[in-house]
């Protein structure tokens, strides 16, 4: 079957390893939307975190953030047409677990992101990789007081809770915790993070209710990821792609296999699977 829709990771997929979006990737990205594909999208960012240069792109109107959690019409004044966010008593549990560990707390609220002013101020304590050192103090809106912080995880509609954690130690005894603790879908984009959603929200989901939107079966749908927290809409659609920098476990999961993100991973799929030319790709 013809694809008609594509989902797009964006850390590790389709953006290269210094966080940039390929002018190649982007060119082929755009022509795919030009043959008549939906290019969407799909993150575990929150939407003010999307880089400009995703929003750019010619042709694009939905995007699916927050781990499924938000998805919205970018043609339709930004419309938000699913959300999933964390249900209250979910969010009271996880305020008791983590509002005395160290760790630096990441809250998706609304579209937006928050963090502690003086989290953000030193993420390097937190095990956040440098190269996200400036997306995080550019998109996180700094909170001063830690109450006031977690009285707005606590009390707020939340899509998303993102955690970096300085140790292995540290997130092994927190997911712990939550997962015993907490009826949530807790998934991972990084050595360092976790990512804490409510239990049914996730990519697959996101995706599925977008192409129920759009009046399109799974078998129409391609998705390409790269992580632990891509696996989902990896199992919802009709073909899905690991890249070649990829966990053994995603391509494990997934149907082919392409190349790495610093090799235009995402343009060759899309060039072989959408546009029709037959480059790149490893089939499994």
């Amino acid at each position: 079957m013809k694809i008609k829709l594509v989902a797009l990771d964006m850390d590790g997929t389709t953006l290269n390893s210094k966080v940039r979006l390929a002018a190649k990737t982007r060119s082929t990205i755009e022509k795919a939307m030009e043959a008549g594909a939906y290019v969407v999208p799909c993150s575990g960012r929150v939407f003010s975190q999307l880089p400009k240069e995703i929003l750019a792109l010619n042709g694009l109107n939905y995007v699916i953030t927050s781990n499924g959690a938000r998805v919205m019409d970018l043609s339709d004044y930004n419309r938000v047409l699913y959300e999933n966010p964390i249900p209250a008593d979910m969010r009271k549990k996880i305020r008791g677990i983590i509002d005395p560990a160290d760790v630096m707390v990441e809250l998706y609220l609304s579209g937006k992101t928050y963090a502690e002013k003086q989290v953000l101020d030193n993420l390097g304590d937190f095990g956040v990789p440098e190269v996200y050192f400036s997306l995080f103090r550019e998109a996180c809106l700094p909170v001063g007081s830690h109450e006031i912080f977690m009285d707005m995880l606590e009390n707020g509609d939340v899509e998303k809770i993102n955690l970096f954690c300085p140790s292995p130690e540290v997130k092994e005894a927190l997911y712990r915790d939550i997962n015993e603790g907490c009826d949530v879908n807790i998934t991972t984009s990084m050595e360092t993070n976790m990512e804490i959603n409510a239990a049914t929200a996730d990519k697959g989901d996101g995706l599925k209710h977008l192409a129920h939107t759009l009046g399109l079966t799974h078998e129409s749908v391609m998705a390409v990821g790269d992580s632990n927290n891509d696996m989902a809409m990896l199992a919802y659609a009709g073909l899905s792609v690991a890249m070649g920098n990829a966990s053994d476990a995603v391509k494990e999961a997934a149907d082919v296999v392409t190349a790495t993100n610093d090799d235009f991973g995402v343009a060759k799929a899309l060039e072989k699977y959408v546009i029709g030319e037959e480059i790149g790709g490893t089939r499994r």
